[in-house]
């Protein structure tokens, strides 16, 4: 076999991978990849394109490829069937096939541009099966370089926007596989989108019967159930022919006996599911597989992407990861979170409870390919073992012992807040790497630290809660529940609140305001330390990101997202938003206090004892969302020095060529970083695995950039004639109108206008200062308990959550009505175009004047919507099941 360079005219196919594209084809470059992964691919060898160019060179056809890639009626698929094989090309394809013992082979076509994610190009190219002899071998490679220039084929290039591509072809040469039985697999459904199913088509004799549509096959579905595939539907076919392999060469129909029974056996279909779903791990998403069933034995003929592949639908009847858990999921975690800050918080949240195994490992929570999260897998399920009797004991023993009023004086909490303190004080750029990496190993550690203080302090206040929701369903108060838990003061709050003072600041200086109106959050600061205006208001604001500027712009759990520190235009973004409205303010009582007084004027609590019992009640359960909004502010502490002593190794590493930039570091494991031990630079072996190492990395998640980690279903189809635009969990109680502004990350925050309806795909804390200014927020994820959402309680804004796909289906402009209280997103009645910029809708939805306006807002308007009173009996904020929402654990 010659060599396998890029030279060689023909190579073994299982010297072949999926990085050889250019030089095998896709055909060729999938099925290498498959033998060199132990799968049962026929052996053979194939005729690179280093062969097919010089079939051009020497024909003189590089003019004529020319014409074709902008003139479809060129004939240059007849100058190849007439082209001459160069000497040391046929004798180079001669010498293979003799090595292989010659006999009757198939020959198919493998272009570059083939079996690619977003372009089949299945059955473009030829393939003759049972070829046999030196002269047809010859005919048929020459013909399958001809096929490449078909009239169906450059059209479908030109369809696929691959007209101007310079697509070669090589061609594979394979043991011809006699089969019993072939046929075509789906590891997903191709209808639904369903990834949980396999989609297998058979029918005997030859997979071309099959493949040129010439059979009705066998058709089989199976679904793989926790772990265990299963024949959930099968249909005979009419299998009208069958193609064999003749005698002589070639291959022949002949006529097929009526099915009976299936073509397959049932071991061999769940065979063949296994092998799918190995194939699919393989390259990391569903494929189109071709297979045979020869000798009672399986082979793999093809592999492909499946093309144009719906979006999974909503599973039934499983679990699925929350909504809740989609705030935290729904951006692609790099190698570097993956090993790092994830993983350390992850593997501390089982600290929290009293007892280990409530919350399993999510070490197998992730489809991962060569450290590139592909996907969520599925949320770990609960293992239950018999610590688990032991719960109740030890909840009770810790809600005795730890008060959550005095959480904040906890020694823990004090030694990690000073520790941080120190961290964050370290020159980076004077340590030593491994100096850097005891850093990192430090930061990480501190998870543990905050899940111990919820492991004493949660259990009095959960416990509360319980007995709260059940005693006012005695009292039937159920719908005072919610509002009993709001109005609890948080660090969030707090900070929300320094961020209005700063508000505040730019709306009473004209000149503060004038800057903020006029300049890009990008320039903003710069501007302000040039001018004398401004500087004052820089060092408030350095004042502000000291205190709260570890709050994360987007997921808490992935260290590659900056923080408010990190991206302070993030927060001059939120600043120029806030500045445009004015702060509102709450009349009358707060709500929570309301609901006191009422439940404390119901007659059963006249008795003493009882009323002290149900006010300490409602104070130990208020104290739990302050806690857990308070224990997230702390854990999120470390993140901004863990982000910099990263950033700072990979500042070294761009420093000496292995990395373009610091921030590629991302793309690394912390392992590979830790495998640098005290030698600078790296040797050079190293170095090169490093630099391969990310550029590989990069380009697979470049692939993946269109795909999401998390698919969130919608929580309804919507039907015709349907009124509701958008289905959710109720989040805060309430109904307001006003205009959609999808906003999709945190760069967009200032795009927000007053009295808009926020609109996004998943909220933290860091989005919150918007519902300042928003007339109602809907999210594609999260749940009654998201931090999202008890903030817009506090504010009184109407919230819809986990909506699953809000932002797709209501775009920007579009006036709605949103109903917190029952999770919903309508049509607005002012959607016509005499709508005022005004818009206070009273309970029975109509306007105020009942005039219905007379303009449309401008881009500029403010625009001021009065929220519609709270129906008391929408207030409770339950699950499906009636029962209070409990607190997830971040």
């Amino acid at each position: 076999m010659a060599p396998s360079d890029e030279s060689a005219l023909v190579v073994d196919l299982a010297r072949l991978g999926v990085r050889d594209l250019n030089r095998g084809g896709g055909k060729a470059a999938n099925l290498g990849e498959l033998s060199h992964a132990g799968f049962p691919v026929p052996p053979g060898f194939v005729i690179t394109t280093a062969a097919y160019e010089l079939v051009v060179t020497s024909n003189d056809l590089e003019r004529d490829i020319i014409d074709a890639l902008t003139d479809r009626g060129a004939l240059v698929r007849s100058r190849f069937e007439q082209a001459m094989i160069p000497p040391q090309v046929e004798r180079a394809i001669l010498d293979a096939y003799h090595r292989m013992g010659e006999g009757s082979v198939a020959v198919r076509s493998s272009a570059t541009a083939e079996d690619l994610p977003e372009a089949a190009f299945a059955g473009q190219q030829e393939t003759f099966l049972g070829v046999s002899g030196d002269a047809a071998l010859l005919d048929a490679v020459r013909r399958c370089w001809a096929s490449l220039w078909s009239d169906r084929t450059v059209s479908y290039r030109e369809q696929h926007g691959l007209a101007q591509v310079p697509v070669k072809l090589a061609v594979i040469v394979q043991r011809m596989v006699a089969a019993d039985v072939a046929g075509v697999m789906f590891t997903a459904n191709p209808v639904t989108g369903a990834r949980d199913e396999t989609i297998v088509e058979a029918s005997p004799g030859l997979g071309e019967a099959l493949v040129s549509g010439l059979v009705t096959p066998d058709h089989f579905v199976l679904r793989n159930t926790r772990h265990r595939w299963q024949i959930v539907d099968r249909q005979l076919g009419r299998r009208e022919v069958e193609v064999r392999p003749r005698a002589g060469g070639g291959v022949e129909q002949v006529t097929a006996g009526t099915a009976s029974r299936p073509s397959l056996p049932d071991a061999v279909l769940l065979q063949l599911a296994r092998m799918g779903a190995s194939i699919a791990r393989l390259f990391g998403r569903p494929q189109d597989i071709e297979w045979a069933w020869a000798d009672r034995t399986l082979y793999v003929l093809q592999s492909r992407p499946i093309t144009a592949l719906p979006e999974p639908p909503a599973r039934r009847g499983r679990f699925e990861p929350s909504r809740f858990a989609g705030d935290y999921l729904q951006v692609r975690p790099y190698p570097l979170d993956m090993t790092t800050w994830l993983p350390a918080v992850a593997n501390a949240l089982p600290r929290m409870l009293p007892v280990g195994g409530l919350i399993p490992s999510f070490a197998r929570m992730w489809v991962e390919e060569d450290g590139v999260v592909e996907r969520l897998a599925d949320f770990p399920s609960i293992r239950p073992t018999p610590e688990l009797l032991l719960v109740p004991a030890r909840i009770l023993a810790l809600a005795r012992r730890y008060d959550a009023a005095h959480w904040r004086e906890d020694p823990i909490l004090a030694a990690a807040l000073t520790r941080v303190h120190e961290l964050e004080s370290l020159d980076l750029p004077a340590l030593s790497w491994s100096q850097l990496l005891d850093t990192a190993r430090e930061a990480m550690a501190m998870p543990l630290a905050i899940m111990e203080i919820r492991r004493r302090y949660f259990p009095r206040g959960v416990l509360a809660l319980a007995a709260l929701w059940l005693a006012l369903r005695i009292l039937g108060l159920s719908d005072r529940f919610a509002p009993l838990l709001s109005g609890v003061d948080n660090r969030t709050l707090e900070a929300n609140r320094a961020l209005e003072a700063l508000a505040a600041e730019i709306r009473t200086e004209p000149a503060l305001a004038t800057l903020f109106a006029n300049q890009h959050a990008e320039q903003l600061l710069a501007t302000l330390q040039r001018e004398p205006g401004g500087r004052a208001f820089v060092e408030q604001f350095a004042a502000f990101l000291d205190a709260y500027g570890h709050r994360e712009t987007g997921s808490p759990l992935l260290v590659s997202e900056p923080t408010w520190k990190d991206a302070p235009e993030t927060v001059l973004s939120i600043l120029t938003g806030m500045a445009r409205a004015e702060p509102t303010t709450r009349q009358g009582p707060a709500p929570w206090m309301t609901a006191r007084d009422e439940v404390l004027a119901h007659p059963a609590l006249r008795f003493e004892p009882l009323r002290v019992l149900m006010l300490s009640l409602i104070t130990q359960a208020r104290r739990v969302s302050a806690l857990r909004e308070d224990t997230h502010f702390a854990l999120t502490l470390p993140m901004p020095v863990l982000r910099r002593t990263l950033l700072e190794l990979g500042r070294r590493l761009a420093d000496v060529g292995i990395l373009e930039q610091a921030d590629d570091v991302f793309h690394l494991r912390f392992e590979e970083l830790e495998g640098i031990d005290g030698i600078w630079p790296p040797p050079a072996d190293l170095a090169e695995a490093l630099r391969e190492a990310a550029r590989r990395r990069a380009a697979r998640r470049l692939e993946l950039a269109g795909t999401p980690v998390m698919a969130l279903p919608p929580l309804f189809q919507q039907q015709p004639g349907d009124e509701v635009l958008v289905a959710g969990m109720p989040g805060s109680p309430g109904v307001a109108e006003g205009p959609v502004r999808v906003v999709l990350n945190p760069a967009a925050f200032g795009s927000l206008l007053p009295g808009e309806v926020l609109v996004a795909p998943y909220t933290n804390p860091s989005w919150t200062p918007l519902f300042t200014r928003a007339a109602a927020v809907v999210v594609d994820t999260g749940a009654a308990m998201s931090h999202a959402a008890i903030v817009a309680r506090e504010y009184g804004v109407p919230a819809v959550m986990g909506t699953g796909d809000g932002t797709r289906r209501l775009s920007d402009g579009q006036w709605v009505r949103v109903d917190g209280s029952r999770g919903q997103v309508f049509p607005s009645s002012a959607t016509g175009e005499d709508t005022p910029a005004r818009i206070a809708v009273d309970a029975d939805g109509e306007d105020e004047d009942g005039s219905g306006g007379d303009r449309l807002p401008e881009r500029g308007d403010p625009i001021e919507v009065q929220r519609v009173r709270d129906e008391p009996e929408q207030k409770d904020t339950k699950n499906r099941s009636g029962h209070p929402t409990p607190a997830p654990a971040e």
